[in-house]
């Protein structure tokens, strides 16, 4: 499958569990939308080309339990690990400050091929994006996520239910 629709396809599950978790009043969780930049014809007024900008925030924002949420939605079909050139340094950077201002700040990563959902919280990506500077990492191994990370499944009447693993990671009652 093709990165674009593999992360469109996670998007769609994350973005039905957000429908779910505001209709059973767990939370209020809304996809940033992507700015499209837009050149019309002068003379038509037709539209002569669009294309995406690069966002400046993350993903999934939102609140729960009256915690502030941030997070992105990453999948790749690599059996073996995570490519760090999947992240962007804006969607680091906002996360960085979101956590910094309280907030807690995690990524969704999809190992689409072993069909295994990961957390993986803001201060362990730190750890590996700082390290791929200092030591030119290109990328998390999935022994890292299996190991160290909580893994995302379906409960609760829920797709992709998250919440249950920031619940456990933050005592949340």
């Amino acid at each position: 499958m093709a990165q674009g629709k593999r992360g469109k396809f996670l998007e769609s599950k994350i973005e039905q569990t957000n429908n779910m978790y505001k209709a059973k009043g767990w939370a209020l969780v809304d996809k940033v939308p992507t700015p499209w930049n837009v050149s019309y014809n002068r003379r038509t007024g037709k539209v002569f080309q669009a294309f995406p900008e690069e966002k400046g925030t993350v993903d999934f924002v939102g609140i729960s339990q009256g915690n502030s949420i941030a997070f992105d939605a990453k999948s790749t079909d690599n059996k073996t690990s995570f490519p760090l050139k999947n992240i962007k340094h804006h969607q680091v950077k906002y996360l960085e400050i979101h956590q910094e201002q309280g907030g807690i700040s995690f990524m969704i990563v999809d190992f689409d091929k072993l069909r295994k959902v990961f957390l993986l919280t803001y201060d362990q990506l730190k750890i590996w994006w700082v390290d791929s500077f200092r030591k030119g990492r290109k990328s998390i191994p999935y022994s890292f996520f299996n190991n160290e990370c909580k893994q995302i499944a379906s409960s609760r009447g829920v797709a992709v239910d998250y919440l249950e693993e920031l619940e456990w990671l933050t005592n949340w009652t």
